[in-house]
């Protein structure tokens, strides 16, 4: 873990440093808002503890700044402060800051929250990473219903999502219709198979790119129904079934 320490007391400042290195972690130090701000907009780290009082300016407005822009947008920040006022805790915490510890305050309990953060930005990682497919060139963010690909963003509708996720988790594997339907519509009443067909239109359309509607990346399977690949794999490889394009 790379933690980033902002604090101009020497005495702390060391006392920190002696004690993440202790546990393994690479530590920078900066005393000064200029430097945090040049270290924090420089690279990226795990974690910043950040004093909320420093000589040339405020650690809140550090905060603001690096939530803006920047490698460190995202990263977890702990703030140190004196200052233990309720209105002080709601400043620093409407800044940016995913947690704040009143001085004079003990390393242990300070490393217990490094830690508690450091899981929940992991808890936090797996999740948006399960709920994104890439596949084909394609990178579909199931949470949004967001398809991205060619720099270009394409919306869906939740059936039209949880169809493209289908045949991306199945690439290049033909898929019957009848799977396709078991899979996405079994148990509704009144809806035939034949709503399969309408929706693998509704994703060709959303999928073509304009005046180039060649480029597929859903082919119709001759007797088997379709298969999901990349416009770029040369068609037969690496299965051996042969591909219509509708």
């Amino acid at each position: 873990m790379q933690i980033l320490i902002v604090e101009d007391d020497g005495d702390i400042a060391s006392l920190l440093k002696r004690g993440f290195a202790s546990e393994g972690y690479d530590v920078e130090w900066a005393n000064t808002t200029a430097a945090a701000l040049e270290q924090g907009g420089g690279r990226t780290f795990d974690m910043i503890v950040l004093d909320s009082m420093l000589p040339d300016g405020s650690g809140i407005e550090v905060c603001q700044k690096l939530r803006v822009a920047g490698p460190n947008s995202a990263t977890p920040i702990i703030i140190l402060s004196a200052r233990d006022g309720v209105n002080d805790r709601i400043e620093g915490l409407s800044a940016g800051a995913d947690d704040y510890m009143v001085k004079p305050f003990a390393f242990e309990e300070l490393l217990a929250r490094v830690h508690a953060q450091d899981r929940r930005q992991k808890q936090g990682d797996k999740l948006r990473n399960a709920a994104i497919i890439n596949a084909g060139g394609l990178t579909l963010d199931l949470s949004l219903r967001e398809l991205t690909y060619d720099g270009g963003r394409v919306e869906l509708t939740e059936r039209e999502c949880e169809l493209l996720a289908f045949f991306m988790r199945n690439a290049n594997q033909p898929l019957s219709r009848h799977a396709i339907f078991d899979a996405l519509w079994e148990g509704q009443g009144g809806v035939s198979i034949n709503v399969v067909d309408v929706y693998v239109g509704y994703l060709r359309r959303k999928l073509a790119k304009p005046g180039d509607a060649s480029k597929s990346f859903i082919h119709t399977v001759r007797g088997v129904g379709f298969v999901f690949r990349s416009p770029e794999q040369p068609e037969g490889l690496p299965h051996t079934y042969r591909t219509q394009k509708e």
